[in-house]
């Protein structure tokens, strides 16, 4: 491993565990001090992190964490939908006995976590991750990886509408379909799924960018008479 390469490990991993926040700007000295290591491995890294839409370059070797806006939601949503139903149909085509029996009991796991309202989330993403694996198409498992990074970081302002999942019987649907190798079924539910999902969390969204938090002013302290 080259040290260009620890260096983005070591950028990714603040990005991915909300070190660095949307928006936020990155000087690469200070990043080379605190991976301990020279400027020019942190300047290959943060080029290889806006190539994969991680960062917005900025003037005087300096970037920004990306902050999604409206604008690139639709089009994250739409990859997803894109990517998502293609890998459906090729997991409903090649999923094998040993892995069915997997997505029947992450669908499970799923359904016990939603009614329990704990880690409902992270469920969601299990079986997601499970149906990619089955597709056995490396090159769309790691798109849909990426775009799931850029969601979590640059979407961090969005998180909580972003990762609310859906109802139990969508995903119950989505299994048996692709348990059964109904491939056009397959394709067809999950690109409901998605869709259904940018629906609700547009909506969510749209009330939070037209209606802002107040803050409140503080009152000076009356002065005694």
């Amino acid at each position: 491993m080259t040290a260009a390469d620890v260096a983005y490990r070591g950028i990714h991993q603040m990005l991915a565990s909300g070190q660095l926040l949307p928006g936020q700007r990155l000087s690469q000295s200070r990043l080379a001090r605190q991976l301990q290591c020279s400027p020019m491995p942190v300047v290959e890294a943060m080029r290889r992190l806006e190539s994969e839409g991680l960062l917005d370059k900025q003037a005087r070797k300096q970037a920004r964490v990306r902050k999604l806006s409206r604008e690139d939601l639709d089009g994250l949503y739409l990859l997803r939908e894109a990517i998502e139903t293609v890998i459906a149909r090729l997991a409903a085509e090649r999923i094998n006995s040993e892995e069915s029996q997997t997505l029947q009991e992450l669908a499970r796991t799923y359904e016990r976590a939603w009614e329990a309202q704990d880690h409902e989330a992270e469920a969601d993403v299990a079986i997601h991750r499970h149906i990619a694996e089955c597709a056995r198409c490396p090159l769309l498992r790691g798109e849909l990886e990426r775009f799931r990074l850029i969601e979590l970081t640059a979407g961090r302002h969005f998180r909580a509408t972003l990762t609310r999942p859906g109802h139990p019987h969508i995903h119950r649907a989505l299994v048996q379909a692709i348990i059964d190798h109904d491939a056009a079924s397959a394709e067809y539910l999950m690109k409901k799924h998605i869709q259904h999902g940018y629906d609700e969390a547009r909506r969510e969204i749209d009330i939070q960018l037209d209606n802002p938090p107040k803050t409140r002013r503080r009152r000076s302290p009356r002065r005694a008479p």
